[in-house]
């Protein structure tokens, strides 16, 4: 049985080869990556588990918007992508410019105005951040910045990725980010913000992002890290419920974080040594040669949901599809439906 009535996994890698390209500008974590498409792979585990549709996200120097897009028009029944500042990031990499945020607006403007229908979204870094060849910025022209990735996610009607709070190469550390974002929340209460990844796989972390999602209008927490018991964190508080949740895979697709990989006991999700493989990229210690098992576990944390009461089945259809659906306006089939005008759940 599927977990909902329309499943959405809104976070998906589908455009890259986990491992540093030969020719990489950039080392570590942030090595430069080869653009693939291994959505094949992908559609064989959502047909699984029975997945309807995905948002594809391009993450790391390397991956393209081309190869997104090439994906979505191979299954346009499937899948919807996000954009980025590819080709800025790449450029920057190579020493070619030096970033700017203007580079970076002007890229994804024209990707959005020659591709419509193609890109639900921006992300899964906005501009500057996690992994761009920059020099730092302070935290007002930080600020700055993320008002003009606001102001074109706007003009738009799109919303877009704050991963800021968890970004080792930013000057601001995750409470700066957070209270610079919710600066910029309060400046525009109808701005659309996505949080990958709820904010973290701890208590606090999660909590801490509950309370500044809570601070906004329009602020969705991606939950496909998330046990169970930490969905009772939003789903309690007055301003969240489930109506601000999107649920995910946890990082489908890619080959070297698998956080699901946990031990009983374990009161928090924990990433595997796989992850921190990627810090210390050499050709000799690639990506894993099968393919994770990434949706299991999160399925599982869903179906928790009614045995521990937290939720009903109406609630559930939102978290893992119609939330979705709505905010990056996925199709969906004409007799599918899904809860509304519902104040309870902070829907009109």
């Amino acid at each position: 049985m599927k977990i909902g009535r329309f499943v959405i996994d809104g976070h998906i890698h589908c455009g890259k080869k986990d491992a540093a390209k030969k020719d990489s500008k950039t080392g570590g974590i942030w090595a430069e990556v080869e653009s693939v498409d291994n959505s094949d792979m992908i559609i064989y585990d959502m047909d699984t588990y029975g997945v309807d549709m995905g948002l594809l996200l391009p993450s790391f120097i390397g991956t393209t918007n081309e190869k997104h897009m090439e994906i979505v028009k191979r299954h346009p029944d499937r899948f919807r992508t996000c954009c980025m500042d590819t080709t800025t990031r790449i450029r920057a990499a190579h020493g070619e410019i030096e970033w700017n945020i203007k580079y970076s607006i002007d890229e994804i403007s024209k990707v959005l105005d020659d591709n419509p229908g193609f890109f639900a979204g921006i992300g899964e870094f906005a501009p500057g951040c996690m992994g761009t060849v920059r020099k730092p910025p302070t935290v007002e022209q930080r600020y700055d910045e993320y008002l003009a990735i606001a102001e074109l996610a706007m003009a738009y009607d799109i919303p877009f990725y704050f991963h800021e709070y968890q970004d080792p190469t930013s000057p601001l550390d995750r409470h700066a980010a957070f209270q610079v974002m919710t600066r910029v929340i309060q400046k525009y209460p109808e701005l659309k913000v996505i949080v990958p990844h709820g904010g973290g796989w701890t208590v606090p972390d999660i909590q801490e992002t509950v309370d500044f999602a809570s601070r906004g209008l329009n602020v969705y927490l991606e939950t496909g890290y998330w046990r169970a018991e930490y969905y009772e964190i939003a789903l309690k508080d007055p301003q969240m419920g489930a109506g601000r949740l999107i649920w995910g895979g946890g990082d489908t697709g890619s080959r070297l974080w698998y956080p699901q990989a946990t031990r009983p006991g374990l009161r928090y999700v924990e990433p595997t040594k796989v992850w921190y493989n990627r810090r210390n990229w050499t050709p000799e210690r690639r990506e894993a040669n099968y393919q994770p098992d990434f949706y299991g576990w999160p399925i599982r944390q869903i179906g928790r949901l009614i045995d521990l009461d937290l939720c009903t089945q109406d609630e559930i259809n939102l978290i893992v599809g119609g939330n979705a659906a709505r905010v990056y306006k996925f199709p969906v089939p004409e007799l599918c439906t899904f809860a509304n005008d519902r104040p309870d759940l902070l829907l009109d």
